[in-house]
């Protein structure tokens, strides 16, 4: 007995759905790979700025180091001499750039970045904390009773849970954890000299004078190379009130409130905080805010954005 084969024609809807779903398959598979390929892509570009960017900001703060130690202006610091930017270019297209104070703003309402021109939070008084922005005696008792004092950042201050947040971000730009108390009377902003004690008109008038009064350079500083060219701000507070008796009226109360400031004042900024851009390759790094104590050329903080 023969067998018979029947012969069937294929399918070829099932066949066609079989291709698709192979392009499919292979499809999903390419794109995986190529978002593996652009990941590592990227990974390698970041990784690159980020091993190459933090060298330039080691050489800017050496370069601060060196420059602090050679500053000849060291009796003082001025707002004009602190907000000048310095930029630094090296081999293969690398540089970096470096400022103490924020470029964008006027000098009467930039934002400090001066470590020596904000209010220690472990030194202040009641009495001083209690005139910052947003704050009042019961908030400012309850800081410098806090068990948490001395603070070593500011950000601790929110563990005193009398302090709300929303309070803290009024003053937080006003404050630091770092330094003796002494506050840098050429960089100071309006709202520090009057949380020291000042009205208005008084911390007015002191801003209107750090810019209008031209430093006459000593004779050691007339002899130095190169010699640097005369500033405006206060070089030495021992002759502060006679000058600003001739640069305008002073009222005996705002001559009382200054003489009862001055030992909290200094023209000279111990402890600085300065930003680092960095450009690795001629590409945009990453970016560093540093606190140094140059006398010491301690690091007091490192952060990176």
């Amino acid at each position: 007995m023969s067998r018979q084969f029947i012969y069937r024609e294929p399918d070829r809807g099932s066949i066609l759905v079989i291709c698709l779903w192979t392009i499919m398959i292979l499809s999903i598979l390419g794109l995986g790979i190529t978002g593996l390929v652009f990941q590592e892509i990227r990974f390698s570009k970041t990784y690159s700025r980020l091993i190459t960017s933090l060298p330039l900001a080691r050489g800017a703060l050496k370069t601060v180091f060196y420059l602090r130690e050679k500053d000849t202006t060291a009796a003082y610091d001025t707002w004009d001499e602190l907000s000048k930017e310095e930029q630094v270019s090296l081999c293969a297209n690398n540089s970096y750039r470096y400022f103490f104070v924020d470029k964008n703003s006027s000098a009467d309402s930039a934002e400090i970045i001066d470590e020596s021109a904000l209010i220690n939070l472990n030194l202040a008084s009641v009495d001083v904390l209690a005139r910052l922005p947003g704050m009042d005696n019961e908030l400012a008792g309850a800081i410098v009773n806090s068990g948490l004092r001395p603070f070593s950042a500011i950000n601790e201050v929110l563990l005193v849970k009398e302090i709300p947040k929303d309070k803290f971000l009024l003053f937080k730009d006003l404050v630091t954890v770092y330094g003796q108390g002494k506050v840098n009377i050429n960089t100071a902003s309006k709202a520090v000299l009057t949380a020291l004690g000042l009205d208005e008109e008084t911390a007015n008038l002191i801003l209107r004078f750090r810019r209008e009064n031209k430093i006459k350079l000593t004779a050691a500083e007339l002899i130095a190379e190169p010699t640097p060219e005369p500033g405006y701000g206060i070089s030495s507070l021992g002759s502060l009130l006679n000058d600003l008796r001739d640069f305008a009226s002073l009222g005996l109360r705002q001559e009382q409130d200054l003489l009862t400031i001055l030992p909290v004042l200094d023209v000279k900024s111990e402890y600085l905080r300065f930003n680092v851009i960095t450009t690795p390759g001629g590409q945009e790094g990453l970016r560093y805010s540093i606190i140094i104590h140059p006398p010491t050329k301690k690091v007091l903080s490192w952060s990176e954005y």
